[in-house]
């Protein structure tokens, strides 16, 4: 930090500098509860093959409350299996610890390059990456070992802001596992060079707008609005770019228990607040939008503005099953399928 302006700056609890006006209310949990909260989560690390199965609505439950920040990246590190997916990997890596072995190892110059670039971009504004602090070698250890255990992926920008998040919480061993976790359980596809995956789940998203908010998906279809335009960002970032701490966080701890379908939720209520059932002044001015491009930058700023509790309240109530979740991504792959068919007999 070497401006003046920079100079001025706190360190928040979450460890980002911030200007004295940015300073948040803080989580303010009685102490006591705090603790009873840290002791429930050590007691299911202790048995956790009995919780998984046998209560997994607490955890859930939990999960929705807020994991408490002393154990959340052992939560995520649990809730996501990279646990036991580094405990096999290792107990077949001849040299001990497939993470360590990956190190050794170096992906393509291009790739280096890319990451090089990224990063003294991933999150300068946190104690772990400044230009002087060890989180940008971390990271970069993280990204590069990555590249190497899925050459087919390799190195995507939207990578660094997770695996920075994940580094605020856990040392790098276990930031990569999970890492490895999230692009291969949770949003398996997403990085691929065509975006398949993503460009899906985006249109899945667009069709259950459809279902939950007529009268938005009106005005969306009547404008043309792509919905990548709103969900590429939010889903490739996993809402890093989108939201701060401690928002993020606990979108994350709901994310790693309960999965993709987190996004989903939360992309449906911030455009149903958009264009429908929202502040009065937000959905007036969404229909008095003429065209894509201010609509999507209108629902995504709103996205910014819904507190987190409205948030998971509505989340909550939300009329969306996960059978109708299914079905919507299903009816995407589908109509994406049909659109590459017809595009390729255009080329013939």
């Amino acid at each position: 930090m070497n401006s003046r302006q920079d100079s001025e700056k706190i360190l928040n609890s979450y460890g980002f500098f911030v200007s004295p006006d940015e300073l948040n209310p803080e989580e303010t949990l009685d102490a006591r509860i705090v603790r009873r909260r840290e002791q429930k989560w050590l007691d299911m690390f202790a048995r956790w093959t009995y919780f998984i199965p046998s209560r997994f609505d607490k955890v859930k439950s939990r999960c929705r409350k807020g994991i408490p920040a002393s154990v959340r990246g052992q939560a995520w590190y649990h809730l996501s299996m990279a646990k036991y997916r580094q405990e096999n990997a290792d107990r077949h890596c001849l040299s001990g610890r497939l993470f360590s072995y990956y190190l050794t190892k170096k992906p393509d110059a291009r790739i280096i390059d890319d990451i090089n670039k990224d990063l003294p971009r991933a999150f300068p504004e946190h104690e772990m990456f400044q230009s002087d602090s060890c989180g940008q070698q971390s990271l970069s250890d993280v990204l590069t070992s990555y590249a190497v255990h899925d050459p087919e992926v390799g190195y995507c920008q939207a990578h660094a802001p997770i695996a920075s998040i994940l580094l605020m919480h856990l040392p790098p061993e276990q930031a990569f596992w999970v890492f490895v976790q999230i692009n291969e359980e949770y949003v398996k596809g997403y990085f691929s060079d065509q975006l398949m995956a993503v460009k899906v789940d985006a249109l899945a998203t667009g069709i259950l707008v459809e279902q939950i908010s007529p009268k938005g998906y009106r005005l969306l279809s009547k404008l043309n609005v792509d919905p990548l335009l709103y969900t590429i960002d939010w889903y490739m970032t996993l809402f890093s770019r989108t939201y701060a701490a401690p928002k993020l966080y606990r979108i994350l701890d709901m994310f790693f228990c309960e999965g993709v379908k987190i996004l989903f939720r939360i992309a449906l209520v911030i455009v149903r607040e958009t264009l429908e059932v929202g502040p009065s002044n937000i959905v007036q001015r969404a229909h008095r939008c003429d065209n894509d491009m201010d609509l999507a930058a209108l629902i995504k700023q709103t996205a910014k503005q819904i507190p987190l509790d409205d948030l998971i309240e509505k989340m909550a109530k939300l009329p969306v099953t996960d059978l109708d979740l299914a079905k919507a991504c299903k009816k995407a792959r589908q109509q994406l399928a049909e659109d590459l068919q017809a595009r390729a007999n255009r080329r013939k």
